[in-house]
């Protein structure tokens, strides 16, 4: 093995053993009572629920279990079901075991692991522990070996109050706490991470969401009341929860955990930065769901604490808010007054991302006044800068609207090309609203050329997404759904 990645492997090895150290620390007696529950567990069910939050830890704990001295004589099979539409928990396992071969004189230990996935954070009754709780007692007969569930506090309490016939059989409850280090990670990943959000793929924003939740239950308010850091930074996991459910079209979670920050920050005058940041975020969700009006009094609420407490770029975001909402209203010369306001902060601040998004709004009016010169312009500026800073979904954003102008211009074909890049970026960061809205637009297109099944075929999903998210604009597609199939039946007519 060359010197470089023998050395490499050595550094993770120290580092494991490091991390190892310090949570074996910190869980000694949980770590005990786990193996005497291993030790004496019969060869038949034994039901052993482990509550760890992260996977990081969760994945050192079964690395110390695999190699502890008192578990030699244990076979552990790691079972991994994290798929989300997972409904039958028990059949799942006994097709697993089919294909396990038993070692001699070992007995067989079952850990499962990423069950959390189709237990879900919200919602009633998930279907895998309604059928969970249905099919306990099969169990019995076709599982016959001790399992151990490794699952987060949040899917702990869903699964005892969900599938109570199931949990009545627990036999052992095992709590571990999280490691700072691991904590730390989560934190940098997601409070502390400099990405810009835009640039993130869809399995990136799930993974920030799984991290973020993750983290929500180390702190949470009723695990230290008093404790305001806490305060704080439940606050900011319950802002950043929203804006990420917001990226992929999730608003009845987004609002949810909008509220939710808003409820804590309360009129506390020490989190007035806080509540600005929040209110503006509340604004923008129902700015999409058409909610103009309240939209507006958030985004001014929001600007009056941000002028308040001094935060210049956080003022700027939300001029630029307002801007959209005036320009949508038709009202343009208040709206490119408020984006040149927006313009000029970002501009002194050096906000390229915050430049980059207002010179796209200013192109679009521009380009609706029919200066398609100037916008195209703006449009190409606006897009090197966001290539820049890798803001992949404001790129997605811009070719739409460059590909509307192409298409107004009668060059169909490029509008289409353009029209097919931003489709292919906004599948890739999960953008469901901005698919929806290319879709719309190539439909149109298609539509227009007289080619009716590919119309349907663009417009169909469009319509299923902007229903899905209670957008306004389901109810334009739908009409323009109708007219195609009108022409079709005129077309069979002739």
């Amino acid at each position: 093995m060359p010197f470089k990645k023998l050395y490499n492997s050595l550094q993770k090895i120290l580092k494991f053993n490091s991390e190892k150290e310090k949570f074996l620390a910190l869980n000694q007696q949980s770590l005990a009572e786990l193996l005497t529950f291993i030790d004496f567990a019969d060869e038949k069910l034994t039901i052993g629920f482990v509550e760890i939050n992260f996977a990081k830890d969760r994945d050192a704990l079964i690395k110390i279990l695999q190699n502890h001295p008192q578990c030699q004589e244990i076979q552990f099979k790691i079972l991994n079901f994290s798929d989300k539409e997972l409904r039958f928990l028990r059949d799942a396992i006994v097709e697993e075991l089919a294909g396990i071969k038993i070692e001699k004189n070992k007995k067989l230990v079952i850990i499962i692991i990423g069950l959390e996935k189709s237990i879900g954070m919200s919602g009633e009754y998930p279907p895998v522990l309604q059928d969970l709780n249905f099919v306990r007692d099969a169990f019995t007969t076709s599982v016959a070996h001790p399992i151990l569930l490794f699952l987060p506090n949040y899917a702990l309490t869903r699964l005892a109050k969900y599938a109570p016939d199931f949990w009545a059989w627990r036999a052992g409850v095992f709590h571990f706490q999280t490691d700072e280090k691991t904590k730390d990670y989560a934190i940098d990943q997601t409070l502390n991470s400099d990405k810009i959000r835009g640039s993130l793929e869809l399995a990136e924003r799930q993974e920030r969401i799984d991290l973020l939740q993750r983290l929500l239950m180390e702190y949470s308010p009723d695990n230290n009341h008093q404790a305001s850091t806490n305060i704080r930074g439940c606050i900011n996991i319950f802002k950043e929860l929203g804006i990420a459910y917001r990226s992929i079209g999730e608003v009845e979670k987004a609002e949810d955990f909008l509220k939710k920050a808003l409820d804590l920050v309360d009129d506390k005058q020490e989190l007035a930065k806080e509540k600005s940041s929040i209110l503006h975020n509340l604004g923008w969700l129902y700015d999409d769901l058409g909610k103009i009006d309240e939209a507006i009094a958030l985004y001014n609420q929001s600007l009056e604490l941000k002028e308040r407490v001094g935060d210049i770029q956080g003022k700027a975001a939300t001029l630029h808010q307002l801007a959209g909402i005036y320009a949508n209203r038709g009202d343009v010369d208040e709206a490119i007054a408020l984006y040149n306001q927006s313009l000029e902060i970002t501009e002194r601040v050096g906000d390229i991302q915050g430049k980059a998004s207002t010179l796209h709004q200013l192109a679009r009016i521009y380009a609706n006044r029919g200066d398609v010169d100037e916008a195209i312009a703006l449009y190409n500026q606006s897009l090197e800068l966001k290539e820049r800073v890798g803001n992949i979904q404001g790129k997605a954003a811009t070719l739409h609207q460059l590909a509307g102008i192409y298409a107004k211009r009668g060059d169909v074909d490029e509008a289409i090309a353009l029209y097919n890049q931003s489709l292919e970026l906004e599948e890739r960061v999960g953008n469901i609203q901005g698919k929806a809205m290319t879709l719309w637009c190539l439909g149109d297109l298609a539509q227009k050329q007289g080619d009716f099944a590919t119309a349907i075929n663009y417009l169909q999903p469009s319509l299923e997404i902007l229903q899905r998210l209670k957008s306004p604009d389901a109810e334009k597609v739908s009409k323009s759904i109708a007219k195609v199939q009108e022409k079709v039946k005129s077309k069979t007519v002739e």
